[in-house]
């Protein structure tokens, strides 16, 4: 089963990237000529300006954070842990358009409330602070992971020393978490770099602009540039990627401690005393500006009947919104490639985890380390034209992908078959095998024992896997904004056109009904492990 497996994500994955290169390697492409070029250079100082203050702002509020969830007495830790994890399952170009709708200089609800330009959230400034709110989860998970895995004795033995329960936790507890929470905060880089959606909200119509990489590309391909320096623009975004990655891997190995597991690991919550309250109302304030507060703005704008205007709110977009035909198909065109997409992913993921096979689980999760304009420039170089493979010289195949939805439907699979391989991987760690030797002693054959005694212990993971997978391409547009067909629409893409274009008040109905599905979709998930 490998070899098949192997072929699919080089044929899918390995051959479109190896295209780019070649396509930016080509006669006559200057590539310092036009990486030197005043306007991209601007693009590349965004880019990296936006990420280190993502980053810097993700790492400042998840690690003490993930400290006050993970060690101490907080309350409400379980609410407030899901809320500020939930940027993990909403588009970052929502959270945008909710500090669009706060934070615009002219007609933001915060500076209706004080006085216009008080607040603007336009520019480098305001991509950093949206993006690093995004990112908040990829540095808060593996710190609170890290966090718990810390025993609790060895803080006991620092203030036995005489060390203070602070001291006790900044010189034990801090070094111990620093690794997974660097590795959290390179992820966060990466994913802000990566993006595309927010930068153009508030970069483009900033005064001055601020430029990143990626609306640089989607100018080069969409507004008459040309696919050449698109390209080559691409491969600069694809080296910083790398280079991003290699850094973080080497700061994990050079500051890798093991940490405890087990049954044996003791784990005692430190008691905050007098300052409780304080914190929790202190951590509580953060998650509210973080996520509730950019969620509300989107609510109000899409009861607003004319978009900067809090009185005489009405129900008016939501009619129209819901009725609208393009929604409908958008919604529905959206809600099968989010399916189906789940499904490949899943089925996938399993198969390829199933080989325990490294080098094909390093490929199938390959892809997701790679910037979503990088992966759509290579798709559309690959698939363009027609693909035609001919058999025993006598057979020809054609495989027809471009300006359709299939090679959108190939290009979701590939960017986040990372989702079906990791969680499929996680689980069969956790199988028992003896439930599937004693459904082969009792006579069911290989695929019959797969069936009845494997599966149902990788309910879980798989479940995680397609769930997760739908959430995020059910309003996908970095990907989809460059390889959608023309005259189709996705929500992702019809949510931008809106927001950047046309309407922000129905873009806002669009939004709040993914909220409300995300949220939805959590509850159940959350009542189905506490039936378990």
């Amino acid at each position: 089963m490998k070899w098949p497996l192997a072929a699919l994500l080089l044929g899918f994955f390995g051959a479109p990237v190896a295209l780019l290169l070649l396509q930016a390697g080509a006669p006559g492409a200057n590539w310092l000529a036009l990486w030197a070029a005043p306007d991209n250079l601007a693009a590349l100082h965004g880019t990296v300006v936006t990420s280190l203050g993502a980053s810097a702002f993700a790492f400042t509020l998840g690690v003490p954070l993930a400290l006050l969830l993970a060690r101490t007495d907080l309350p409400w830790r379980g609410a407030l842990k899901a809320l500020l994890t939930l940027p993990a399952a909403l588009p970052p170009f929502i959270l945008g358009m909710g500090w669009v709708a706060l934070a615009n200089p002219r007609a933001g609800l915060l500076n209706l409330l004080t006085s216009p330009g008080t607040f603007d959230i336009y520019g480098a400034v305001g991509i950093a602070f949206v993006l690093g709110g995004a990112g908040l989860p990829l540095v808060l998970l593996p710190t609170l992971a890290a966090s718990a895995r810390v025993d609790s004795s060895l803080e006991e033995a620092a203030r036995m020393s005489g060390a203070s329960t602070s001291r006790a936790v900044l010189s034990v507890t801090l070094p111990l978490v620093l690794p997974a929470a660097l590795s959290g905060t390179a992820l966060c880089f990466l994913f802000a770099a990566s993006a595309f959606g927010v930068p153009y909200l508030l970069g483009v119509t900033a005064t001055p602009p601020t430029p990143t990489l990626t609306t640089r590309i989607y100018g080069e391909v969409l507004m008459g540039g040309g696919l050449q320096r698109a390209v080559i623009l691409s491969v600069e975004l694809l080296v910083l990627a790398i280079a991003v990655l290699s850094a973080s891997r080497a700061l994990a190995r050079r500051g890798a401690v093991r940490l405890s597991s087990g049954k044996g690991l003791s784990i005692r919550p430190i008691g905050l005393g007098r300052w409780r309250t304080p914190l929790g109302l202190l951590a509580w304030f953060v998650a509210f500006i973080v996520v509730v507060l950019p969620l509300i703005a989107i609510a109000l704008t899409s009861l607003q009947p004319v978009w900067g205007q809090l009185t005489g709110l009405t129900t008016r977009h939501w009619g129209a919104v819901l009725s609208n035909a393009r929604t409908i198909d958008a919604a529905l065109r959206s809600l099968l490639l989010a399916v189906t997409t789940g499904l490949i992913v899943t089925l996938l993921g399993l198969a390829i985890a199933m080989t325990r096979r490294r080098a094909l689980e390093f490929a199938g999760a390959a892809p997701y380390a790679i910037p979503g304009t990088v992966l759509a420039l290579a798709f559309i170089i690959a698939f363009s034209r027609d693909v035609r493979f001919i058999a025993f010289e006598r057979v020809a195949f054609v495989l027809t992908m471009g300006n359709t939805l299939w090679l959108l439907l190939v290009a979701y699979s590939v960017k986040h078959l990372a989702f079906g391989v990791r969680n499929a991987s996680d689980g069969i760690a956790q199988l028992d095998g003896s439930l599937t030797e004693a459904a082969r002693i009792s006579g069911a054959s290989r695929f019959r024992a797969f069936l009845d005694a494997t599966v149902p212990q990788l309910r879980a993971p798989l479940t995680a896997a397609f769930t997760i997978t739908f959430l995020t391409c059910f309003t996908e547009l970095t990907l989809s904004v460059l390889l959608i067909p023309t005259g189709r629409d996705v929500l992702g893409t019809l949510l931008f056109e809106l927001q950047s274009y046309a309407d922000p008040g129905s873009a806002a109905v669009i939004a709040c009904a993914f909220v409300l599905l995300v949220l939805a979709t959590q509850l159940v998930l959350g009542a189905r492990r506490e039936a378990r």
